[in-house]
């Protein structure tokens, strides 16, 4: 594994692992409806934005690699000008235009992901940080 792959491969992690840390942050200063509330959309929108970042990102690079094959400058790609490309050019091209299934997951798909995932994973903390300080003996 290379490491890029490993450092994306924590970020992801931390980004799954977001909602208990909010939580922790959140539950210390309020345990009401509100700090629930709010400790979903936190970590919702912190997953949201990490994943939204990296889209942004990889798109920004992708235009960057292809924007040099377009030779002359003119907006299109002649005959002339694909006849220079190689393969990994042609890589490029195809990962940039044909990103649709990358744009609908990180726009549309991940940030109701977030939000469910959000929701069941503060629901379970707020359900187990309840449970534990109720049975907890006093001093």
């Amino acid at each position: 594994m290379e490491l890029r792959q490993a450092i994306i491969l924590a970020i992801y992690i931390g980004v799954l692992a977001a909602p208990l840390f909010i939580c922790f942050a959140v539950r210390k200063r309020t345990k009401s409806k509100i700090g629930f509330t709010l400790a979903v959309l936190f970590s919702a929108g912190l997953m949201s934005a990490v994943v939204l970042a990296d889209w942004v990102g990889y798109d920004y690079y992708l235009e960057r690699e292809i924007a040099p094959l377009d030779r002359d400058g003119n907006g299109f790609w002649t005959p002339d000008e694909e006849a220079t490309w190689t393969i990994q050019d042609y890589k490029t091209l195809e990962a940039y235009i044909g990103d649709g299934g990358r744009n609908m997951f990180a726009a549309i798909i991940f940030p109701m992901f977030s939000v469910l995932y959000s929701v069941i994973v503060v629901s379970l903390f707020w359900l187990i940080a309840g449970t534990m300080r109720r049975r907890a003996p006093d001093v």
